[in-house]
């Protein structure tokens, strides 16, 4: 059994961050919350997602599992979720799960949806994290991050993320244009010093950026020719989010 009620701001702010990655994907509803951990259909990149329960105005969850585990998992088509959303106004959201059914029932003010669930064995197997060792870690403002890569869309398809010292520097070269954004320590939040770069893909970043457009700021942690891992909070800290994104490989 799950029922919920939560500010409905919130709810689509945090499904933003998913669809960012992945359209659909296995949910699991335990008693801390909802979880989720996904790839992308390329294997580029990873989102692990959690939202507190405490991050609900109401929260009602009991589940008899034969495991043990007080956890039940649910396949979601977030896009259309967040369609369905973005039609109701400022209401709280309430939710219901009829797991027989395998249907969650939304009503957003004198507006009632019946949603209805993916087969779990039909979608991808959860991912394992990977265990990386960050040799340097970088927290900037949100939209200073987020203006930068939209100047850098202008330029190229790649863009190169890194520290050189006590600098953090975002960089995208094209065939006749370069852009780059340098920022001291004293202009960041927190910044490791260490000399450490790698190249990414604009088109995943990109996506990242919209994904993480109501966050107050994030936390890159970075290495040399490395995954990036991207941080960052939402709904007063009791949503957390965590991309993660493979390094593209430079041709010599």
């Amino acid at each position: 059994m799950f029922e919920a009620k939560i500010d409905a701001t919130a709810l689509r702010e945090c499904l933003e961050t998913v669809t960012a990655i992945v359209d659909e994907g296995k949910l699991r509803i335990t008693d801390e919350g909802l979880k989720l951990r996904a790839v992308d259909p390329a294997n580029v990149s990873m989102i692990s997602f959690v939202l507190q329960s405490d991050a609900f105005d109401e929260f009602h969850f009991s589940c008899e599992s034969e495991e043990g585990d007080n956890e039940t998992e649910i396949g979601m088509d977030f896009v259309k979720l967040l369609g369905i959303l973005g039609i109701g106004g400022k209401e709280d959201i309430e939710l219901k799960l009829d797991e027989h059914a395998q249907k969650v029932y939304i009503r957003m003010g004198s507006l009632a949806y019946t949603h209805s669930l993916l087969d779990p064995a039909s979608l991808r197997k959860e991912p394992k994290v990977p265990e990386l060792e960050f040799p340097a870690q970088v927290i900037i403002e949100t939209e200073e991050f987020r203006r930068a890569i939209r100047a850098a869309e202008k330029i190229g398809d790649n863009i190169v993320l890194g520290v050189d010292g006590e600098e953090f520097f975002m960089e995208a070269e094209g065939e006749m244009d370069k852009l780059r954004l340098g920022l001291t320590k004293e202009q960041l939040i927190h910044l490791t010093p260490k000399t450490v770069s790698s190249l990414y893909s604009l088109e995943y970043i990109s996506a990242m950026s919209k994904g993480m457009s109501h966050a107050e700021n994030i936390t890159l942690n970075l290495g040399e020719k490395y995954p990036m891992q991207l941080d960052f909070e939402l709904a007063e800290g009791k949503a957390k989010i965590s991309y993660l994104l493979a390094p593209r490989i430079e041709s010599e």
